[in-house]
């Protein structure tokens, strides 16, 4: 157990399978995870609250599901694939982004929601960019996110989301168009 931290994320899991599913290198999971799984989320759901919900049950659902972990690609893209359908599933329950209002009034709202759930010291442009980032449908935002954020290849991406990698190209290309327009409006 000394050389716990050591291990690949692939090793460390078949250790934690192989010890019945050992609360010790769940936690080592959890901290090697946790981070960049929120910030999956959080990308997409934008609210503190809700990603911390729905990245609490991924990971429920990775200690329950353990054993469906085949090997035969990375750990972080299986505990990716489970964040991307949590997420999914949690915004078609809201229904959140599904009539996003983008009148001067709906986009007023927008920006105080995003200046809600960003840290104090953000700037302008950074509240303007999470502000576009919602006017996205969820693919094309989740796409952006990944590759923008995660700087994550198209291969990777396709494996998390079932997508094919030109479906993938495309959602991306037209994301970065519509930031654009978005963030230099005159």
């Amino acid at each position: 157990m000394n050389g716990i931290k050591s291990l690949s994320d692939e090793d460390l899991f078949r250790e934690f399978l192989k010890e019945n599913k050992s609360e010790a290198y769940f936690r080592e999971i959890l901290q090697r995870f946790k981070q960049k799984v929120y910030w999956q989320i959080r990308r997409l759901l934008m609210s503190h609250d809700d990603a911390d919900e729905v990245c609490q049950i991924v990971f429920i659902k990775l200690w329950k599901n353990a054993e469906q972990f085949k090997f035969n690609s990375k750990l972080s893209s299986f505990i990716f694939r489970i964040a991307y359908n949590e997420s999914m599933t949690f915004i078609k329950s809201q229904k959140r982004f599904s009539s996003l209002d983008v009148s001067e009034e709906g986009l007023r709202k927008l920006e105080s929601r995003i200046e809600d759930e960003l840290m104090p010291e953000s700037s302008e442009i950074e509240k303007q960019f999470f502000a576009a980032l919602l006017t996205l449908p969820e693919k094309q935002r989740l796409v952006f996110n990944y590759r923008y954020f995660e700087e994550m290849s198209y291969t990777d991406i396709s494996e998390i989301t079932g997508t094919s990698e030109g479906g993938l190209k495309a959602n991306y290309h037209i994301a970065v168009e519509k930031l654009k327009k978005f963030l230099v409006k005159d």
